[in-house]
């Protein structure tokens, strides 16, 4: 058995195991779970296949969205469009596509953020009490998870929170999204000799978007020892405090305290990861994984000890976005040969994501570092000043209908700058792919996780690197 059946045999294994855990019956199966669980490989679905279990699911979401969403609704009516008139992929131009601003337009606290939350949520919201003016993001995150429901959140570096609420449906639909990333990966980490090192929050300790999807992880790799970069609670309060975003000259010195206590827990974090590694750097499959910074802080910190490794069986998988670290832009290619060095992990190892709170998608790089787009429950699009589709080869602003999302509208025009291939130019896998550099567009702040976590760690760890 060479080594390209052993990654298909291991993938399968991983399939069932997810579809054990967040599939529900067969039987029950609608035309988005149909689209997304029905496909052995997420991001290699025969164009056709792909083309039409994405019509049925985009028409079935449309409707759903048109008949349950007050406020989809009355937009859908302002524009004349109605579900009768998405008959085939040619329609899909007609569907209304929300800005992703509107899910950072909210009151900040109380009952009128909440009553913004009905206004958003998709389905029936539950009764959470009297709410008093002190009321704020953490207590409701916290409430509505008591009722199933994942109040996710991405902060731009302005410091506003973008909230997205997945009811179990959507986050079991987002789970098992997250588990088919290791399609691209040679190894099966399903034995006591894996190590996974998620350089961010624990996912158990936070609502932050990025911190929340490696609950994964736990889930399906019980076996492996996982480890996190950030082991501490990490809430939309204590990321303002991070951030510096407080006003006044005490909630300045306690930002300044925090940030201290964050880097030396980070050190001492980093430090253990290190031991570990260099114990282990032969014996075991290994996984590299978080945003660019706290990867960058991390070989960092590795080359100011004099180490290298030589990981023989390892990946390292990126996620959170492309910034500027202390003022460099570290771009991806020279990222890949750091890593190279570092660790000794091949540059067509390390697998970069391309994801956003509002989407239930993620799009990986394959070897050749093109993003695939899982296009069977996905229908992504890149347009002009005017909101017309440009097609593929040309950068516009993307945007995308996401069959996923069940408590939300996922028909959503981002700020982000791209550009899509018809297919990958390197890889045989089927569908299109983003290629290039992902940009925002002029005027539009950096509204990733990463960027996020970059700016509340960066100042202090820097500093404190030891």
């Amino acid at each position: 058995m060479n080594e390209e059946e052993k990654q298909k045999i291991n993938c399968e294994l991983l399939r069932i195991e997810a579809l054990k855990k967040y599939a529900p019956k067969k039987e029950n199966w609608s035309y988005p779970e149909k689209a997304l669980f029905s496909p052995k490989m997420i991001f290699d679905v025969d164009k056709k296949i792909a083309g039409d279990l994405r019509l049925k699911a985009v028409k079935y979401s449309f409707k759903h969205h048109y008949s349950k969403s007050f406020f989809y609704n009355k937009f859908c009516k302002d524009l004349e469009v109605k579900p009768e008139d998405i008959t085939t992929e040619e329609d899909f131009h007609k569907i209304p596509l929300i800005s992703d601003i509107l899910f950072k337009d909210h009151p900040e606290k109380g009952e009128k953020f909440i009553e913004w939350l009905k206004k958003i949520y998709v389905g029936d919201f539950p009764d959470l009490g009297d709410i008093d003016k002190k009321f704020d993001y953490d207590n409701a995150i916290a409430s509505l998870q008591k009722n199933d429901i994942s109040l996710v959140y991405s902060s731009g570096t302005s410091g506003k929170f973008s909230f997205i609420p997945r009811d179990r449906l959507t986050w079991n639909r987002q789970m098992y999204v997250c588990s088919r990333i290791f399609e691209f990966s040679p190894y099966s980490l399903k034995s006591p000799d894996s190590i996974i090192i998620w350089l961010g929050p624990r996912p158990d300790m936070t609502h932050m978007y990025i911190g929340r999807l490696p609950l994964m992880l736990t889930n399906l790799f019980k076996n492996a020892s996982i480890y996190f970069g950030v082991d501490r609670e990490l809430t939309t309060g204590i990321i303002k405090i991070l951030m510096g975003s407080e006003k006044g000259f005490l909630k300045k010195i306690r930002s300044g305290l925090v940030k201290s206590i964050a880097a030396n827990q980070q050190n001492k974090t980093m430090d253990k990861l290190i031991d570990i590694l260099d114990k282990r750097e032969r014996s075991a499959e290994i996984v590299i994984g978080g945003t660019p910074f706290f990867i960058n802080m991390f070989m960092k910190k590795i080359l100011d000890k004099g180490l290298s490794f030589d990981i023989e069986k390892g990946i390292v998988i990126t996620a959170g976005g492309w910034k500027r670290f202390s003022g460099k832009k570290l771009h991806e290619e020279e990222f890949r040969k750091k890593i190279n060095s570092v660790f000794g992990i091949n540059e067509n190892d390390c697998r970069d994501i391309y994801g956003m709170v509002e989407c239930n998608a993620l799009n990986v790089s394959c070897e050749g570092h093109y993003k695939h787009i899982p296009h069977s429950f996905i229908y992504p699009m890149v347009l002009n000043e005017e909101s017309e589709s440009l097609g593929y080869n040309e950068y516009g602003r993307f945007a995308f209908i996401d069959t996923l999302a069940n408590s939300y509208p996922g028909f959503i025009m981002t700020g982000d700058k791209v550009k899509l291939l018809e297919s990958c130019p390197v890889c045989s896998r089927s569908g299109p792919v983003i290629c290039g550099e992902i940009s925002r567009f002029s005027g539009i702040q950096d509204r990733g996780c990463g960027a996020v976590l970059a700016r509340m760690f960066s100042e202090e760890i820097s500093k404190n690197i030891k």
